[in-house]
Order: structure tokens, then C-alpha cells, then sequence
């Protein structure tokens, strides 16, 4: 049951989301109230920090930090995002694909809620001998946007995921967007960054 509730599916005709966590689409389309939370971004592979992205964020009353990182250059790049966490004392992480699983990884294992956009989970085996061993599961709220038309990370693989790893002290809420695919468009970033916030908010 629990599992069920926590994956919502949003069909771009009718523009609702379709399960019994009707409370959710009140948040859509609104702006957080949130003080300001200083937010790293972390792009995907062969990406970049969008401005466009970037300005969304602050204008949903984020102070970001993004990096530019080349993932098939660089070394320690999950060592490199932790500092800056660390040093830049960040509250939230926002992270699209390859960057969401860094982000899912960091936020459990520094105990920060993040907002994740087609995350790369299916890759963690592969990342894995890069990424630190966690013995306590630490992130306190996990948001996660999935495109039904993901062409690049598979879309009921994420789904699986998501449920395998639920524990009750993270609050997660999974989010199917049936018109998306890989690349996340900026009104459909906007609209997930505001619902994220939103029931964020509501979790204090």
C-alpha cells in the first residue's frame, strides 16, 4: 500500500496526478514559500548547469551553487561535490540524471533532502567502486521526477528502485511524468521544483 501511494502519475492531457495523494496537486504550479535554502546543482553527463535551470531555482528562493564537471576527465568527483557541500554548508540538493544518483548518494550520506530528475541509478554498479560505503541511510526526503518516456534511463528500472529502497524514515514521493523523456524540459523543471519545495515545506 505505502509503496502504491508514494509513485504518482501525471498525464500531460488531463494534467492531474492520478492516485489518492490528491493533496499533492495543490502544490503544483506554486511558488515555495521557503526561506532560503542554499541548494547545490549537479548536472548530468556530457551536461552542463543551464542557466535557464539555474535561474528557476533562485527564483523559487534557492541560493545555488553549481559546478561545471566533466565527468570522463575528472577523478574524485564525488569527493569534489562533498567539499563543496560541506564547505558551502548546502541544505537541499538538486540533481538530474547522472547528477541525481550523486545527489541521491550525497543526500543519504550526508543527511539532506533532494529533488532528483531522471536519475542514472541503473548506472550505480558501475559508480559504485567511486562512491563511499554508507552504513546509516541518512536523507531525510527524497523527491523523484521520472519521464515514462525516459530513452535513456529506464523508466520502470528507476520505478523499482525508488520502492526497494522506501524506509520510513525518509519521506519519499515519486513522480511520473507520462509526456517527459530524458531531457527535462524548462516548464516541466519549474513545475517539479515547485511541488518539491512545496511538500517539503509542509513536512516541517
Amino acid at each position: 500500500m505505502h509503496q502504491r501511494n508514494s509513485c504518482c502519475f501525471i498525464s500531460q492531457k488531463e494534467n492531474r496526478i492520478q492516485n489518492s495523494e490528491t493533496d499533492t496537486l495543490s502544490l503544483l504550479n506554486k511558488k515555495s514559500n521557503l526561506l532560503t535554502l542554499k541548494t547545490l546543482y549537479i548536472h548530468g553527463l556530457d551536461s552542463h548547469p543551464v542557466p535557464e535551470k539555474l535561474e528557476i531555482l533562485k527564483n523559487s528562493g534557492l541560493d545555488v551553487v553549481a559546478l561545471h564537471i566533466d565527468y570522463r576527465k575528472e577523478n574524485r568527483v564525488y569527493e569534489k561535490l562533498k567539499s563543496t557541500v560541506q564547505k558551502e554548508k548546502v541544505e537541499f540538493i538538486v540533481g538530474s540524471s547522472m547528477g541525481g544518483l550523486l545527489a541521491y548518494w550525497l543526500a543519504e550520506d550526508l543527511g539532506l533532502p533532494c529533488l532528483l530528475f531522471n536519475p542514472a541509478m541503473s548506472y550505480m554498479d558501475e559508480l559504485m567502486p567511486h562512491l563511499p560505503e554508507i552504513n546509516n541511510r541518512l536523507c531525510p526526503a527524497r523527491f523523484v521526477v521520472i519521464g515514462a518516456r525516459d530513452e535513456s534511463v529506464n523508466p520502470p528500472k528507476n520505478i523499482h528502485f525508488f520502492r526497494s529502497v522506501e524506509r520510513p524514515n525518509c519521506h519519499q514521493r515519486v513522480v511520473v511524468c507520462e509526456w517527459l523523456a530524458h531531457q527535462i524540459d524548462f516548464n516541466t523543471f519549474e513545475e517539479m521544483v515547485g511541488w518539491a519545495l512545496k511538500s517539503f515545506q509542509n513536512l516541517k
